[in-house]
């Protein structure tokens, strides 16, 4: 999650080739998948699939998952991985899942030329059966990357991300553990990571223009953003909506089972400080998930895995799986209140 500042550098994005190949086919056979629908049988949340990707992502080896750095790139191929495994099929615009860009940047201030590096994001797709649904698929996201190394604090200068957004990482790739090994959904459901959205929302801005699917035939973005502790503004493992009175879409996750109500911290402004504000302004109803309560780990290096609470983070995301699902086989439109659209 981004500062309330604006990012003082230009950039250019342009996409280059990625090695990633075709995705494998989902574990589960047609038959199973099929009889698993008639039970509804709800999902179970994966409670050491969880642990396991926050113990990779915000590990030290990692080194803090800088924005554009090679530990960035790491974590996207890591996160490409899982996707294959759970039968999620690539649709980075290359035939991948990795989308490798290019940025320029410039500081405004310095006026020192140039420089050039890259950024990743990642890309899956889990085609829905339903053609009369073709044009409402549903985009599930968070961002790859945290702050890397810096200023020591405590002799710790190693600003893993484990809440922010290692949390959110996680929760998108149990949604797609779930979906992808489960029946096939009414709708088309994407994947997506980004990279350098702490630079600025780098990835996502490159995936407004590189989307796999025009965003007109986008009904909806949930991204998830810092949910690995509860907000003791709310009740336990309770996640918080932003611009939840713009729209319909948080009464109605609701109305199925979600845990989740508006976010207690307006003035904070926290629906224009994620990947999603990028898609909402272009009409996309698209709003963040998030329990950060303000704590005082936020883009410091003790946002790590001892301050995690992976008790609410398991409880959180068990209560998203049944009303996401319910989201993914619905006929629901997802709409902007009036004034609600950015």
């Amino acid at each position: 999650m981004r500062r309330q500042f604006g990012l003082l550098a230009s950039f250019v994005l342009f996409v280059l080739p990625s090695p990633m190949a075709a995705a494998e086919a989902a574990m589960t056979s047609p038959d199973r998948k099929s009889d698993l629908v008639q039970s509804g049988v709800v999902p179970k949340v994966c409670e050491r699939c969880i642990r396991a990707h926050e113990e990779f992502l915000a590990s030290d080896a990692m080194q803090g998952r800088g924005s554009g750095t090679h530990d960035e790139l790491v974590a996207a191929t890591y996160v490409a991985s899982q996707l294959r495994q759970y039968g999620i099929e690539p649709a980075a615009d290359n035939g991948g899942y990795i989308q490798r860009l290019a940025v320029r940047q410039k500081d405004a201030k310095a006026q020192s030329p140039e420089e050039e590096s890259s950024t990743w994001n990642v890309i899956g797709m889990l085609r829905g059966r339903d053609s009369s649904l073709q044009h409402a698929a549903i985009l599930f996201s968070a961002h790859l990357d945290a702050l890397g190394i810096g200023t020591p604090v405590k002799g710790d200068n190693i600003y893993n991300g484990a809440d922010d957004d290692a949390s959110g990482t996680t929760a998108v790739l149990e949604i797609a553990r779930v979906l992808g090994r489960g029946p096939r959904p009414r709708r088309t459901v994407i994947f997506a990571l980004f990279g350098s959205e702490e630079r600025g929302g780098l990835g996502a801005n490159y995936f407004r223009e590189h989307s796999p699917l025009p965003l007109k035939d986008i009904s909806a973005n949930l991204e998830f953003e810092m949910i690995g502790r509860a907000d003791p503004a709310l009740k336990d493992d309770t996640l918080w909506l932003t611009g939840w009175e713009r729209s319909n879409l948080g009464l109605a996750l609701a109305a199925h089972g979600a845990k989740l109500v508006a976010d207690p911290h307006p003035t904070e402004n926290f629906f224009a400080r994620s990947d999603n504000f990028v898609l909402a302004k272009d009409g996309v109803v698209a709003q963040t998930i998030s329990s950060y309560g303000l704590h005082q780990d936020y883009h410091q290096p003790s946002d790590d895995l001892a301050h995690l609470d992976f008790k609410h983070m398991d409880a959180a995301i068990a209560s998203l799986l049944a009303p996401v699902e319910w989201l993914v086989n619905s006929d629901f439109q997802p709409k902007w209140n009036v004034g609600g659209q950015p």
